[in-house]
């Protein structure tokens, strides 16, 4: 009786603390970003580096799932999200936990731990891990590679580099004011999966502009300047002087 109580106490617990920090590290993520990141989640699979950013996935049997990091002195739990996904084979729809996290600057190793039904353990689909003898735990790590930054600027040549970063295998369009706003003049070039430019040389000036994906317009993600239309759409600005 003990034990079912302690047990329940625990998973209430678990639940607070997941709905206190559910959203706030997808918060800080770009919804056009994070959208085309949970497009490439096609199954649980070991924890995933695209570009700035890395997705984890549990298995969807879970009822509930989170994840704890060491450079928060694992005092956050933050929740994973269910998506569905269709099965084709077995003519129904799949669940995967999932959580998205933007690395922070300077990071080369990331240690962590996951929450899964209420009980702690190391991430099993990732088979890395080290035993942390001062807090007596075994912790799951993932080595961060080097991240160059790429992102839309004017170069030295005074030519523009407008720079895309998504999903793997789309056809992205440019259109700005520099170009009446036509969505089909120019297409970006994929030079590296899921990294696509384009070099324009622009006249002097501020100049408004966004990229086109799936008929859908959205902003530079790569771009921190941005103004909002008269028809409520966001664009990205660039100054070329």
């Amino acid at each position: 009786m003990c034990t079912t109580v302690r047990r329940k106490i625990a998973v209430v617990f678990f639940l607070l603390c997941i709905l206190i920090t559910a959203h706030t590290a997808e918060q800080e993520i770009d919804p056009y970003t994070y959208g085309d990141l949970v497009e490439t989640i096609a199954r649980a699979d070991a924890p995933l580096i695209t570009g700035k950013y890395i997705i984890f996935t549990a298995a969807g049997s879970a009822r509930h799932a989170g994840i704890a990091f060491e450079h928060e002195n694992f005092q956050s739990i933050h929740a994973f999200q269910r998506l569905y996904r269709s099965d084709e084979a077995a003519d129904s729809k799949r669940s995967i936990l999932f959580y998205i996290m933007q690395i922070p600057e300077e990071m080369r190793e990331l240690r962590y731990r996951l929450v899964i039904n209420g009980l702690w353990s190391t991430d099993p689909l990732n088979p890395e891990e080290i035993f942390d003898y001062s807090a007596g735990m075994s912790l799951s790590i993932l080595k961060i590679p080097y991240q160059k930054e790429y992102k839309t600027a004017v170069e030295n040549n005074g030519r523009t580099r407008f720079v895309y970063q998504g999903e793997s295998g789309k056809r992205i369009y440019l259109a700005g004011t520099f170009n009446n706003w036509d969505p089909f003049m120019y297409t970006l070039e994929e030079v590296m999966p899921g990294r696509y430019e384009l070099y324009l040389p622009l006249p002097n000036g501020v100049w408004y502009y966004a990229y086109f994906k799936d008929g859908k317009q959205i902003p530079d993600t790569t771009n921190r300047q941005h103004v909002y239309m008269t028809d409520g759409r966001t664009a990205s600005v660039i100054s070329v002087q």
